[in-house]
């Protein structure tokens, strides 16, 4: 036998020994794919852990929502409590403090800091200043905080405090879920690190889907203490809330079927209704996994304390202060209406709506909820909420003058919808521009004495974003009278005088944004036109010459 075949014959014993020879290696899971693909689909998808910066206005964490403190010999020292959601991770806190001196005299140490911890201080001159810095946050920790704003003023006069320009901002890793329901609500509740994008999914409520989802939206804002942030796509929520109806619940039920999840659920679809009821009535407060009707009767009432004064007038600013008239009777004499094509517009409808009950204090649990006006019930007052095109528009044509003008002053707010064809539909194509920020609230009575709100928006506009701007901002305390017009930043109102028409130069401007390409047309037929009788004028002349 050659070298080479010895060789060979080696090496074939050598792998056939390796091949028999038992195996002692263990791969991680990590290290199988099909084993981490298992994995992922059998364990319910988990929001991210990432850390997030929210910033508040010190007025919006005060009891009465003042607008300024004033410190001095005599009140040296501002107190306020605030709290992160329990199982978050503090990393950090920054101070914006705005201030105003109270006369020439102003001076003294201004010290910053948080209860425990060491202080920040600093000596202004008597001018308004805004300062930023961060504080330590050594003992920034989850759940109750105070910050302290103190003054050492000596002989000096004091200062006042701007509470709505001052601002407190803090970063923050949220918890990796909760284990009761108890805890998942005191972390609704809290200023900073609280889950606030909410997806909630109830098409498996049959012909109480739209109440349901209208429930657990309020029932959210009064844990939250504001509107929620409701989202299309559960993998961008910190929140689920799932609503179905399960043979294997024959009674109402709420449960945390996991850290990030809530489920209701009930038989028939009238028992997931109440179950979305006691989901916007009651509070978890002792509450672990699960809450039934029986568990109830024992839980303290959900209610939210409006800071606002309620307004003794039927207009708009008593609707953004209390929810009157809707509010009364736990909504027994009103019908809310949601209209939209789209699962945007109803998110925003269904925002607005929980900042209306929010103001209430209470969820208006036993209001009529549909899509459709026309078969809301005749003694009912009537909250719509929509796109103006997905409107009864018999509704705005009856509407009083101040509504009519609020209505054409948003039309004009709006770019008009181009039809292009040919090489300009090539051109418009792939750049839709997103509908501008403008809106329309109304409040007025009908023939029949029914109280009618619309909050809509104008054709061109974008119906979702100017509802949540609406509810997630302080636009909504600037409701009032019977008709305004809001955009991204301001409030207009119209009276009662007001009138639909508008000035001849404003009207031409009108006219041509509205006809621009049809009129350029007519341009260019005629300039063609006069082309051609030309040229037929040319050649009369030239035969006679």
């Amino acid at each position: 036998m050659t070298i080479q075949a010895r060789w060979w014959s080696v090496m074939c014993m050598a792998v056939a020994i390796a091949v028999a020879m038992p195996c002692k290696f263990s791969p991680s899971a990590a290290a199988i794919p099909d084993a981490g693909a298992s994995a992922a689909s059998s364990a319910p998808a988990t929001p991210g852990r990432i850390a997030r910066s929210e910033e508040r206005t010190l007025a919006s964490l005060t009891r009465d929502n003042r607008s300024t403190h004033r410190l001095d010999a005599s009140t040296r020292e501002l107190r306020i409590p605030f709290t992160l959601a329990p199982g978050s991770v503090p990393e950090g806190v920054e101070l914006v403090l705005s201030a105003r001196p109270a006369s020439p005299r102003s001076g003294g140490r201004i010290e910053a800091m948080l209860a425990g911890s060491r202080t920040i201080a600093f000596t202004p001159q008597p001018d308004s200043f805004e300062a930023r810095f961060s504080l330590y946050s050594d003992n920034l920790r989850a759940g109750e905080n105070t910050l302290i704003v103190r003054l050492d003023a000596g002989s000096a006069d004091g200062w006042r405090i701007d509470l709505r320009a001052s601002r407190l901002r803090v970063t923050a890793l949220p918890s990796a879920g909760y284990e009761t329901l108890e805890a998942l609500e005191t972390a609704l509740s809290a200023h900073f690190a609280a889950p606030r994008r909410v997806f909630i999914q109830a098409d498996g409520s049959g012909r109480e889907q739209l109440a349901v989802e209208a429930l657990i939206a309020q029932g959210l804002a009064l844990r939250m203490g504001q509107a929620p942030v409701l989202v299309e796509r559960p993998d961008a929520a910190e929140l689920v809330v799932r609503a179905a109806m399960d043979p294997l619940s024959p009674n109402a039920s709420i449960a945390l079927a996991d850290p990030y999840t809530i489920r209701l659920a009930g038989a028939e679809t009238t028992t997931v209704a109440a179950a979305a009821r006691l989901f916007a009535a009651r509070s978890f407060a002792g509450t672990q996994t699960r809450m039934t009707p029986a568990d109830a009767l024992s839980a303290p009432r959900l209610a939210h304390t409006s800071s606002d004064s309620a307004s003794r007038v039927d207009n708009l600013q008593a609707l953004a202060e209390s929810g009157v008239p809707f509010a009364r009777e736990n909504g027994g004499r009103a019908a809310i209406v949601l209209v939209g094509a789209s699962t945007a517009e109803r998110l925003g409808a269904l925002s607005l709506l929980s900042r209306a009950s929010l103001v209430s204090g209470s969820a208006w649990l036993y209001a009529w909820y549909g899509n459709d006006a026309g078969l809301a019930p005749a003694d009912h007052d009537l909250f719509l909420m929509g796109p103006i095109g997905a409107l009864d528009p018999r509704l705005v044509s009856a509407a009083p003058a101040e509504v009519r003008a609020a209505t054409e002053a948003a039309s004009r707010r709006v770019p008009r919808e181009r039809r292009s064809y040919g090489s300009t539909a090539f051109a418009d194509e792939g750049s839709p521009v997103s509908g501008a920020v403008t809106g329309i609230a109304a409040l007025y009575r009908d023939a029949g004495g029914r109280t009618i709100v619309l909050l809509t928006a104008p054709e061109g506009a974008d119906f979702s974003r100017a509802a949540r701007r609406l509810a997630h901002s302080d636009l909504w305390r600037e409701l009032h009278g019977r008709a305004v017009l809001w955009d991204a930043g301001s409030v207009t109102g119209f009276g009662p005088t007001a009138r639909t028409d508008y000035a001849l130069n404003e009207q031409l401007m009108d006219l041509f944004r509205r006809h621009d390409r049809l009129l350029a047309l007519i341009a260019f037929a005629l300039a063609v036109l006069l082309l051609f009788a030309g040229n037929a004028v040319n050649r009369r002349s030239t035969r006679s010459v």
